[in-house]
C-alpha cells in the first residue's frame, strides 16, 4: 500500500504536463490519504484502495486521455472506498476529494 502511494507520488513529482499547482495540491491530498489509510489498516481493502487511486492517477496524466475510461476508472476508486464512508469518514472524504480533483484535471 505504502510502494504503491509513493510510486504514485514519484510519477506525479516527474510529470510535466500538470499545472505544478494542482500536482501540489494532489501530492498533499496523498500524503493526506496515506495517514488516513495508515489509521484505517493495512488489509486487502486499503491495497485495493491504493491500486485504485493508482490506476485513476495514471489514467488522467497520460497524453491521451480517454474520458470514458477515466470515468470508469474514478468510478471504481469511489466504489473502492464506499464501505468505509461510515466507519472511516476522513479516509471516504479523502478518496473523495483526489477523485474530484483527478476528474476536474481529466476530463
Amino acid at each position: 500500500m505504502k510502494n504503491t502511494l509513493q510510486e504514485i507520488k514519484d510519477k506525479l513529482t516527474l510529470e510535466n504536463a500538470i499545472n505544478e499547482d494542482k500536482k501540489r495540491e494532489l501530492l498533499a491530498l496523498l500524503e493526506e490519504l496515506e495517514g488516513e489509510m495508515g489509521i484505517a489498516g493495512s488489509g486487502d481493502e486499503m491495497r485495493n484502495i491504493s491500486s485504485q487511486v493508482k490506476r485513476s492517477t495514471e489514467e488522467v496524466i497520460k497524453e491521451e486521455k480517454d474520458p470514458d475510461l477515466i470515468e470508469k476508472v474514478l468510478g471504481d476508486l469511489k466504489d473502492s472506498v464506499t464501505e468505509f464512508e461510515v466507519s472511516h469518514p476522513k479516509l471516504f472524504e479523502k478518496v473523495n476529494n483526489i477523485s474530484a480533483m483527478l476528474a476536474s484535471m481529466g476530463i
